[in-house]
């Protein structure tokens, strides 16, 4: 690069002269070391004021979407506070209606009232058997939601009738199972039966023991599964040809009869227990209770022995298979699970099953013991004089020889026998 020197002023003095060199020198060494620096600090700058340019434009299209956003703001406001007021205008216009209908009823019934109760009781007097047909089925479901929804209350209302009927059925129970032992007493003195009250007193069984299991024979009516808590009848198996009731009352009924007796006799809830069995006339109720659900039996005589262990059985097995089933129940049938052929299989069970004697006891053992000796030593006696009796029969009783002897014979002889003559004889 070609400098070009400045000419040198006459008047400057020298030094003077060479410190204005330095300076161009210094300007010149700038400019080439600063060139590219200061093309960069320019294009920044060009690039700097387009930013700017744009930044205002887009605050002013901001400024521009925010005014419309508010105005669009105020007019969803101003429809808001319309629609408020419409609502408002509308609730007043409901309540008032509302209010009208109410007291539109209220009149209608005041004035209806007198003429149902007067037909009703008019239909009652009339016909009360029709009544009857036409309110049992409303009733009966009455009764029933009744049950669920107020527990407490129903069974408030019905401690004094339940507690009386069942005193009653008790005490005609047992007076029921007096006659019968007494009269099947009396049966077993005559001489058919002596053998089979002997056997039976061999065997472990006394005869009034004997009387009553033969007068009360054994039979499964029904058969209830019913849920916990909610009393909803989720099974029930029942006897061929019997006559069938309402199973949602008898279920429910029976819930409420348990939570009276527990509610009546544990109000603290510091037994362990709860109720196991219901009599009535000929017929008992075993209940065997479980987690989820609980199992009721409609029986009549004598259970056989081991019953309860199979009760038992089967309420434990139903929980075994279906315990999830019998907790989310909530009164659809088709959420029910298949039980029914386990009902039948433990009814069969009981059906099908003989009685097992209860083992002798030390006393009856030593009784049969003597009785077969005496048998032995008696036959023995008997077998002996029977021998003794046959070898001395001969002699004792000889037997008759034929021989020659004359016998007398009676012969018919001619003799004169005497025979009255008619007399006279005077009188004085």
């Amino acid at each position: 690069m070609d400098v070009t020197r400045p000419e040198a002023d006459p008047f400057v003095t020298p030094s003077s002269t060479g410190d204005q060199q330095d300076e161009q020198l210094l300007a010149s060494v700038q400019s080439i070391l600063l060139g590219q620096e200061r093309k960069r600090i320019q294009d920044l700058e060009l690039r700097l004021v387009t930013l700017q340019q744009q930044f205002l434009t887009q605050v002013e299209t901001l400024q521009v979407q925010t005014s419309d956003l508010e105005r669009e703001l105020q007019t969803t406001r101003q429809a808001l506070q319309e629609a408020e007021t419409r609502a408002h205008d509308l609730e007043i216009e409901v309540n008032k209606l509302r209010y009208r209908a109410r007291s539109d009823s209220e009149g209608l019934l005041a004035r209806l009232m007198p003429v149902f109760g007067d037909l009703i009781g008019r239909r009652i007097r009339d016909n009360r058997e029709e009544m009857a047909e036409a309110l049992g089925p409303v009733m009966g479901d009455a009764i029933r939601v009744q049950i669920r929804q107020s527990r407490d209350e129903m069974v408030e209302a019905l401690t004094p009738v339940i507690g009386e009927t069942v005193q009653r059925a008790v005490s005609s129970f047992f007076r029921e199972l007096q006659r019968n032992v007494d009269a099947r007493l009396r049966v077993t003195l005559g001489a058919d039966n002596v053998g089979r009250a002997i056997w039976a007193r061999l065997r472990g069984v006394s005869p009034s023991e004997l009387a009553v299991r033969e007068s009360l024979a054994f039979a499964v009516r029904e058969v209830f599964v019913i849920q916990h808590g909610s009393g909803l009848l989720l099974e029930r198996w029942h006897l061929t040809g019997a006559e069938l009731a309402d199973s949602d009352l008898i279920s429910g009924m029976l819930t409420a009869v348990r939570d009276f007796v527990r509610d009546s006799f544990d109000p603290m809830g510091e037994s362990a227990g709860d109720l196991n069995e219901i009599q009535y006339g000929d017929l008992r109720i075993f209940v065997q209770n479980g987690s989820a659900v609980y199992v009721a039996v409609v029986m009549s005589g004598i259970e056989p022995p081991g019953f309860h262990a199979q009760l038992t059985q089967l309420v434990s097995d139903l929980h075994v298979q279906h315990d999830h089933a019998f907790r989310a129940y909530a009164g659809d049938p088709a959420d029910v699970p298949p039980i029914q052929p386990r009902l039948q299989q433990f009814v069969g069970e009981l059906g099908g099953e003989t009685a097992v004697p209860r083992p002798l006891s030390p006393g009856q053992k030593a009784f049969l013991a003597i009785t077969a000796l005496l048998t032995i030593i008696f036959l023995g006696m008997a077998c002996f004089y029977l021998q003794f009796t046959i070898a001395l029969y001969p002699i004792a009783f000889p037997s008759a020889t034929p021989t020659h002897t004359a016998t007398p014979t009676v012969t018919p002889t001619h003799t004169p026998t005497p025979t009255a003559t008619p007399t006279h004889t005077p009188t004085p």
